[in-house]
């Protein structure tokens, strides 16, 4: 009896102490969820003083991309765009690939921006909202890892690079294809290193949690979902039940619409612009690492499934594309058994055909066609260095030589996070390396040298690489200052050196964004073609005559659709004449691209007769009636 009255007592003191520990459990959890509101109820100054530099950096690129909007002529490409696609609606932007200018998602989400009636927004309102998108999604995934300072330095370093304020509002898919790059790494990371509790608010997930109490990311998901695993009956955290696997209402594993919205970023990239396989591979081979090392196995069969979505996704939208531009080339080729025959016939009675006739079309464009591999490996270097001096000009080799540095304290701090189980950095480091060292090995595989600008998204990556290189050397005094017998470096002094730092990159943006190179424009035949029209009194014309592509397309934009006026082409007797001052091939024999007619084709009797010269500078010449 006295036995079994011990072991009843030993019993009910192991029933309390379970108890005691679901109660102090709870009410952790229940601090957790009440320190995490009050995070969020902190309020505009508090987030202002956390932010306060980046805030300051985006409201000043933000005044400064529209001063670029409105200020800076388009040029060529963005004209031809406008021109050939944006403002013949979304239908037809989606289906037209006669030419790599159509950036296709691009052409059709401006054309939606173009019903608003300003043809300089319809042109650059997606670039622009895509470059200031970039901003908040760059910082907001080196705040996940680094602290607030760091990453606003990381912005700053990014919005102070060449390639991207020359894209950050131009008409054409490369700031939205960069966006679409951190949108798809921003989702990435959620289905890989899932935050659960932290800081709340614009900037969720910002880092901080993982240095609270000494817990790392995944130590402190586990201990919550053990938590959450039991209804605690009862018992409310400020307001809400913890109960299922909900904290707060959010989910601890990962969530379904994060794969929808990375699967998403990939298809919009690679819809934008083809070559943004790029970078869509090794965003998927970076994914695919960390949850191999990690041992996520299931989670990395969702993100296959997710890839492969979007590669069916951007299959099928490419295919619409492809019939529609292979019936165009096979209803016009006279030898052929559709000739004369209408679109839709084709697509009823031989659809195969038009679509393998639409991706020969596109494959055989010259621009992606490999070149001859001796004279590759003679220009690799120099190739990588034009590249290169497209993020700073003129620092082509220093930056090389930087970014191979980065690339070995990356893989460094690459070894030292996982050892750690510091996955933010693990992650962020891994994605680095991944996405630089792949842009070799591609166009060493390819035998290619693509337009410079294809790699402006690489512009994303590199602010990445130097901020974790300052990370990683941050560490590294760290570590040596606590195994050494000296005094440890006071933590204050880590926070000034990363708020001088980033001040550093905000007053090198500054300074950047103030160079001539920056501002000058993006072609100067159409600046001085801009020059001309702006001064064109619209009122006092009603026919024009030019002699080349470029006037014509600035014709286009500038007068009929900014200032509503539209100009007949007058080969006779025209109102107003606009040529450039050499209008004929380097013989003079023969026609050139881009030039229409040549000098003598002019009607020079009425131009000598009936008008005087309103505009000159060293390269166009313009005339007008005289009345």
């Amino acid at each position: 009896m006295e036995m079994k009255n011990k072991k009843n007592t030993k019993a009910a003191e192991a029933g309390n102490g379970a108890k005691a520990a679901t109660a102090s459990e709870a009410a952790n959890a229940s601090k957790a969820a009440t320190a995490s509101e009050d995070d969020g109820k902190r309020g505009p100054a508090g987030f202002f003083r956390e932010n306060a530099l980046f805030c300051l950096l985006f409201c000043g690129m933000g005044i400064y991309y529209l001063w670029r909007m409105f200020s800076i002529p388009p040029w060529y490409d963005e004209l031809y765009t406008y021109e050939n696609f944006i403002d013949r609606g979304v239908i037809y932007s989606m289906i037209h690939w006669p030419l790599p200018n159509n950036h296709v998602f691009f052409s059709a989400l401006s054309a939606v921006l173009n019903k608003l009636g300003s043809p300089y927004i319809g042109l650059r309102g997606i670039s622009f909202l895509a470059s200031m998108g970039s901003l908040l999604l760059l910082y907001r995934i080196l705040r996940k890892a680094v602290p607030a300072n760091l990453a606003a330095a990381g912005a700053a370093l990014f919005a102070a690079m060449y390639n991207v304020v020359q894209q950050a509002a131009q008409g054409r898919g490369y700031a939205l294809s960069g966006f679409f790059l951190l949108a798809a790494v921003n989702c990435l990371y959620e289905i890989c290193v899932p935050d659960a509790g932290g800081i709340s608010g614009a900037f969720a997930g910002t880092g901080q949690e993982y240095e609270k109490g000494g817990q790392k990311g995944e130590g402190r998901i586990k201990e919550l979902q053990k938590i959450s695993g039991r209804e605690i009956k009862g018992r409310k955290i400020k307001g809400r039940k913890i109960k299922g696997r909900k904290i707060k209402g959010r989910k601890i594993d990962r969530r379904f619409w994060y794969y929808v919205g990375f699967a998403a970023c990939l298809t919009g990239g690679l819809y934008t612009i083809a070559s943004n396989l790029y970078w869509v591979v090794p965003v998927c081979m970076a994914g695919g690492l960390y949850l191999l090392f990690s041992g996520k196995y299931k989670t990395l069969f969702r993100l296959i499934g997710a890839s492969l979505a979007a590669a069916l996704a951007t299959f099928g939208l490419y295919t619409i594309i492809w019939l529609a531009i292979g019936s165009n080339f096979l209803v016009k080729e006279e030898a052929g058994p559709f000739f004369g025959k209408g679109h839709f016939y084709v697509l009823l009675h031989d659809p195969f055909a038009a679509f393998s006739r639409g991706m020969q079309a596109m494959l055989s464009d010259p621009n992606i066609q490999s070149i001859d591999r001796s004279r590759f490996n003679s220009e690799f270097i120099q190739y990588l260095e034009r590249v290169a001096n497209q993020v700073y000009p003129n620092g082509g080799r220093i930056l090389l030589v930087l970014t191979a540095a980065g690339l070995v304290l990356a893989l460094l701090l690459c070894v030292r996070a996982f050892w750690r189980k510091d996955m933010p950095v693990f992650f962020l480091a891994l994605y680095t390396v991944v996405l630089t060292v792949m842009v070799p090995v591609f166009l060493t595989v390819q035998c290619v040298f693509p337009y410079l600008r294809v790699f402006t998204y690489m512009g994303s990556v590199l602010a990445m690489l130097f901020v974790l290189m300052v990370y990683a050397v941050a560490d590294i005094v760290r570590s040596l200052a606590a195994k050494g017998k000296g005094a440890q470096v006071p933590a204050r002094v880590g926070k000034w050196a990363a708020f001088v730092f980033a001040a550093a990159g905000i007053l090198f943006s500054v300074y950047s964004c103030r160079l001539p190179e920056y501002n000058a424009g993006y072609d100067s035949r159409d600046n001085h073609i801009y020059a001309a029209l702006k001064q064109l009194d619209e009122q006092e014309v009603d026919t024009v005559l030019v002699g080349d592509v470029y006037a014509r397309l600035n014709l286009y934009f500038h007068i009929q659709r900014c200032r509503g006026k539209e100009l007949v082409m007058d080969y006779e007797q025209p109102d107003y004449v606009l040529m450039d001052k050499v209008q004929t091939g380097p013989e003079g024999e023969a026609l050139v691209w881009p030039y229409e007619m040549n000098t003598q084709d002019f009607p020079w009797e009425w131009i000598e007769e009936h008008m005087e010269v309103v505009f000159e500078d060293d390269s166009y010449i313009a005339y007008q009636v005289v009345k």
